[in-house]
Order: C-alpha cells, then sequence, then structure tokens
C-alpha cells in the first residue's frame, strides 16, 4: 500500500515539473559569478553556477517558486518565477557586494545555514584574508584577536610552541577548557599540552599541525545553545575549520615564499652583589644589613650574563608552499604542498614542518555530491630548557651571580643547558569523506565520516658528564615517550525542508553521530646512560609503563528551524548522548536548546537610518556539558 502510495506521488510530480536556468552576474562590473549556490526556498536542492555563471535547476514542480543565489562577499540575492510545465523558465539574477554579514553561509552540526538564520553566536573568519595580510604562522594565529570572547592564551614564544584556547572563558577546574575542534566535518585532537617531557613551560599544540595556508575560513561557536548539536564534550566551544575548495575553470597555480629573522630584544635586568666593610670573605652585605648597622657597603659587583654571555642568537624563519587548484563543472580539485622551518633565538629551538593537502568535490549527479578531504603534516620540534625551570637558559641567567664564575649564570650554562636535548616528531593523517544525496526536493541526507591520527614520539636526552646540578643528572638520563591518537568520526543527518506557505517555510532535521577517541602510549625512562650512546639499552637503571584511554559517544538529535517572510526565525532541538565516558550508573544525558533571530531592519514598518545598515535582534538558550576525565 506505502510503496503504491509513494510511486503513485512521485509519478503525478514528475508530470509536473519544469526547469529553471539563468546566468549569475556581478551587478557592478557584469561579469559572471563562478561557484556561486543557487538553491530554490523551502527545498534542500541546490547546484553551483558554472564557468559562465550559468546554473540549471531542472524537474522543478510548476508554480510559484523562490530563486536564491549566495555568494562569499555578496548579499543573498532572491527572485520569484513561475515554473510551467515541461517548459524551462529565465531567472537571471545579479548579485551586489556586502559588507553585511547576515548572508554569511555557516557550517552547522547540520549543515549549511545563513548567518540570519542563527539566533547563537557564532563569528565567522575569512581565513584568506587574514593570511593574505598579517604574518600567521599557525592555526591559532588565525584566531588571536580576530573574535570577540576568545582569548588565545601562548604559552612561550619559543618556536614551534602552542597556545591556550578559552572560548567565553574556563568551564572547568579539573577537566579541560579547550574547545572541541571540527576540520572539513570531523573532529580531531585538540590537545593544548601536547608534551610527556619537561621542559618548563612551553609545549607544543596539536591545532599548529593544521596548515592555515590551506584554511579558506574559521567559524566560533560559542556558548551552550550553539554548542548543543556537537554534544558532550562541547561546552567549552567549537571552532570549525573549512579546508580550501576549487572552483571550475583552468587550473589556477600559487606559489609563495616567505622569509624573516627573530630577534631577542628584551632589555635583560643586571644581576648586583654587595662587598661589605670590613671585607668578610667577600659576603655580601644586604640591604637590611646595612639598614640594622652590620655592615658598610664597599663595593657593588655587576655583571649581566644574559648580555655578556648570551644565550641568544638570531632565528630565521623561511618558508615556501605552492597550490593548484581549478577542475570542470562536474569535478574540482585542491590540491597543495607547504614546507617550513624556523630556528628560534634559543640554539635549540628549531621547528621544520612538511604538510601536503589534497581536496576533491564531485557533482557525480543533480542530487548526489561527494566531497573528499586528506591531509599529511610531518614535523620535528626541538624545544630548549626554559620557562619556569631550573635547567632554563633564562632562569639561570636571572638567578645567576655579579661576577664571571660559571659564567655568571647561576645553575646551568647554555652550553650545558643545551647539551640537553627535547624533540617531538609527529606524523598526522586527517582524511573525511562527505556524501550529499538529494532522493526528492524536499529531503537531504548528509553522511560525513573520517579519522584523525597522530603517531608522536617525544624524547628527552642528558648526556653524561654534561649536567652538575645533581649527582643523578651528571649520570645521564634518556626518555623515549611513543603515542598513537586515534579520533573517529561518523554523522548522518537527515533534512525535510517544506514551503508551508509563501511566507513561512520549516527545515526538520534529525541526526546520529558516532565518536572515538583512543589514546595510547609508551613511557619508557632510564638513568645512568652510558657514555657515547642515546639509547635505552645504554641505561643501568631502566623503568617504564604504558597508559591507554578509550572512550567512545554516541549521540542523537532532533532539530526543527521556522523562517518567517525569511527575516524572523525560530529554532528548537535537542541532543541525547550515550557515552562509555559516563560510567554504568550513568546512562544518557539531554541537551536542549532554543533560539530565535528576527533582521528587524527588514521589517516593512522600520524607518530608513542612513547610518544604520542593519538591525538584528537574537536571543537563545541552551544546555552542554563535559564528559569526565579518565581515571
Amino acid at each position: 500500500m506505502l510503496a503504491s502510495l509513494v510511486g503513485g506521488f512521485a509519478g503525478a510530480v514528475a508530470a509536473q515539473q519544469g526547469t529553471v536556468s539563468g546566468t549569475v552576474v556581478d551587478q557592478a562590473n557584469q561579469r559572471p559569478v563562478v561557484g556561486a549556490q543557487v538553491y530554490l526556498a523551502g527545498s534542500t536542492r541546490r547546484v553551483f553556477t558554472d564557468q559562465k555563471g550559468g546554473f540549471v535547476l531542472d524537474k522543478i514542480p510548476v508554480g510559484e517558486v523562490d530563486v536564491r543565489v549566495r555568494m562569499i562577499g555578496y548579499a543573498t540575492a532572491a527572485k520569484k518565477v513561475t515554473v510551467s510545465a515541461d517548459q524551462t523558465t529565465a531567472a537571471d539574477v545579479a548579485l551586489t557586494a556586502s559588507a553585511i554579514a547576515l548572508d554569511e553561509v555557516v557550517v552547522t552540526a547540520t549543515g549549511a545555514q545563513s548567518s540570519r538564520e542563527q539566533g547563537n553566536a557564532v563569528a565567522k573568519l575569512d581565513a584568506i584574508k587574514i593570511v593574505s595580510e598579517a604574518p600567521v604562522t599557525n592555526a591559532a594565529d588565525l584566531l588571536n584577536s580576530r573574535s570577540p570572547g576568545v582569548l588565545v592564551q601562548p604559552g612561550g614564544g619559543t618556536s614551534g610552541t602552542g597556545a591556550r584556547i578559552r572560548i567565553r572563558g574556563a568551564n572547568s577546574v579539573s577537566l579541560s577548557n579547550e574547545p572541541v575542534i571540527v576540520v572539513d566535518g570531523i573532529r580531531v585532537e585538540n590537545g593544548a599540552v601536547s608534551n610527556s617531557v619537561g621542559v618548563g613551560g612551553q609545549s607544543p599544540s596539536r591545532i599548529n599541525d593544521i596548515n592555515p595556508d590551506d584554511i579558506e575560513s574559521v567559524e566560533v561557536v560559542k556558548g551552550p545553545s550553539a554548542a548543543v548539536l556537537y554534544g558532550t564534550d562541547a561546552a567549552n566551544g567549537v571552532i570549525v575549520y573549512k579546508t580550501k575548495r576549487g572552483r571550475p575553470g583552468k587550473t589556477r597555480w600559487d606559489v609563495f615564499s616567505e622569509g624573516g629573522t627573530l630577534n631577542d630584544v628584551t632589555n635583560w635586568p643586571t644581576n648586583y652583589k654587595s662587598i661589605r666593610q670590613p671585607i668578610d670573605s667577600g659576603k655580601q652585605c644586604l640591604l637590611s644589613s646595612i639598614a640594622a648597622g652590620a655592615c658598610t657597603q664597599a663595593e657593588l659587583q655587576a655583571f649581566n650574563p644574559l648580555v655578556t654571555n648570551s644565550p641568544f642568537r638570531t632565528g630565521t624563519r623561511q618558508a615556501y608552499g605552492v597550490s593548484a587548484s581549478g577542475g570542470t563543472d562536474q569535478t574540482t580539485f585542491y590540491v597543495a604542498g607547504d614546507y617550513a622551518k624556523e630556528l628560534g633565538v634559543y640554539q635549540t629551538s628549531n621547528l621544520r614542518q612538511v604538510s601536503v593537502r589534497a581536496n576533491l568535490h564531485n557533482q557525480a549527479r543533480d542530487n548526489l555530491e561527494l566531497n573528499a578531504s586528506a591531509g599529511y603534516t610531518n614535523g620535528r620540534l626541538q624545544l630548549p630548557q626554559n620557562d619556569n625551570n631550573s635547567f632554563g637558559v633564562v632562569s639561570s641567567g636571572l638567578l645567576g651571580r655579579a661576577d664571571t664564575i660559571n659564567q655568571g649564570y647561576g645553575f646551568l650554562t647554555p652550553a650545558q643547558s643545551y647539551s640537553i636535548g627535547t624533540f617531538q616528531d609527529i606524523d598526522r593523517f586527517t582524511g573525511s569523506v562527505e556524501t550529499n544525496y538529494r532522493p526528492w526536493t524536499f529531503l537531504e541526507a548528509r553522511v560525513v565520516a573520517g579519522t584523525d591520527f597522530t603517531s608522536r614520539y617525544d624524547q628527552n636526552t642528558i648526556f653524561p658528564g654534561n649536567i652538575p646540578i645533581s649527582a643523578q643528572a651528571f649520570k645521564g638520563s634518556r626518555n623515549a615517550n611513543p603515542f598513537q591518537i586515534y579520533n573517529w568520526t561518523a554523522n548522518v543527518n537527515l533534512t525535510a525542508s517544506f514551503l508551508l506557505n509563501p511566507n513561512v517555510s520549516s527545515a526538520t532535521s534529525v541526526g546520529l553521530q558516532y565518536y572515538h577517541d583512543r589514546f595510547h602510549g609508551i613511557l619508557a625512562s632510564g638513568q645512568q646512560l652510558a657514555a657515547g650512546t642515546n639509547s635505552l639499552t645504554g641505561i643501568v637503571t631502566p623503568a617504564d609503563s604504558e597508559t591507554n584511554q578509550e572512550f567512545v559517544t554516541y549521540g542523537r538529535f532532533a532539530e526543527e528551524r521556522v523562517a518567517v517572510h525569511d527575516r524572523l526565525f525560530f529554532t528548537a532541538a535537542v541532543r541525547n548522548d550515550n557515552s562509555s565516558a559516563f560510567g554504568v550508573q550513568f546512562k544518557n544525558i539531554y541537551y536542549p536548546k532554543f533560539s530565535t533571530s528576527w533582521v528587524m531592519s527588514e521589517e516593512p514598518f522600520f524607518p530608513r537610518i542612513d547610518w544604520l545598515n542593519s538591525l538584528r535582534l537574537r536571543a537563545a538558550w541552551g544546555e552542554s556539558g563535559l564528559h569526565p576525565g579518565p581515571l
């Protein structure tokens, strides 16, 4: 019965369909706009303009339809046309440039939406523009001072060190406060303190494995309401990176090179020593002793080891990259490769990184769209002893002497500190596949699956006879800690869109999410390293341990969006999560949300004011959480 009804319905619709075609141009210069998104209001059906700005939407139900066109940098355009059975209706559209962000397309957990629909706080950054205008060396730099409520806290100025990111402050005293990181639809490792050997306050961050030259846009999802559909672990906010895609046309080649120098410009303080009168074996005459009349200052010695025996050098940075993008109306591609090398101001501060990326888009059929994304990063980082570290060069100089004994350093000389070898080697692969299928004009199915794998090797070697700070350090030691970090993501979303009447549209989304995180590592160390070796086989007192952390989260959600006159929007959603981190006594948790957005300036009653371009009111409420940490 159901099959016959569906078959009859499909046959009736097929007999009353037409086609809409047209050209999209820039209103200012009348040039075709390539890659613009053309869609019907209240429908999931969409196509992209070709190299000549043309588009064709076929199998459109007869009657009046609202054709809309979106493109980054332009205001969304709309045109109503009447479709006749078995006829082609023209719908040429001219786009006007817009500096107002209301019509920007943002990526949400259910797919792409216009900014005007969002009652949540979502900030979108144009990464391509930022990289072209500012010296950006890593992905965290894209966020620094560019989005309200986002605090980027550098872990130190050493080459290769990362930053802690806080969105609207901290949420937990004991758990992680790092936001969820999403790259091309999948979650990736977001550790901000990604190191297992002690080098003071410095630490690399896994967010810096993402090459900023490959990023097209960054979206910062703020607040519980915005993060609800990303599930447990999203209370700290979400950062969504979208990598570059190709556009139809001839292959476009981009080549870049950059270089520069790094210098220490700190005015380091001088160390002083007061010699007493009468001279008593060169003992210091402290200010408190002078005030008490216990001694008289006879001589004031001064020495600055950080200047006289400077541990600093002129660092250098060089980076080279090449990318190619282009394709046909059906298939587009983007491939890129980059190499970066940075020598810091410390002799043992060095970074080398190689990254490659390949992205592919294929419009297999009018209703089937495929996207594939793959990126690989290989890097080696050498870190000096520094930052809140008794072995550190700077701390040894600041707490040093006012004479030339031990070159004026309090603990280790620069040469001794530099003899400690601390390295981190990284191999990282991130890949995802996205499928968008529209079996009917009102229904869209979106499936995203991918993995993020990081192989990390931390090592630290103190060669015997170099570090006289203690008997144990003098005998040498070795740490060799390999780690494997796995992240698997699979998302399935269904969205049904309907035009309830000419002024009201509805979109209902349901989805499932699977997320699997596994961390495995071996901590191997030993004391009394044999001379001439840098292997654990050359130690006398070995020690080792193993760590294995794993959790799986299953999520389900439903969302309802209603638009009235395309200027008043209501959204309600709920997500249910079940995570292995919850334990056996706690099975499920629910996260609700509600938001509304009203573009008041587009109402007929709103007065036209020269100095006011737009006015939008929004409100949002929601709940989100963090899963428990490992025991």
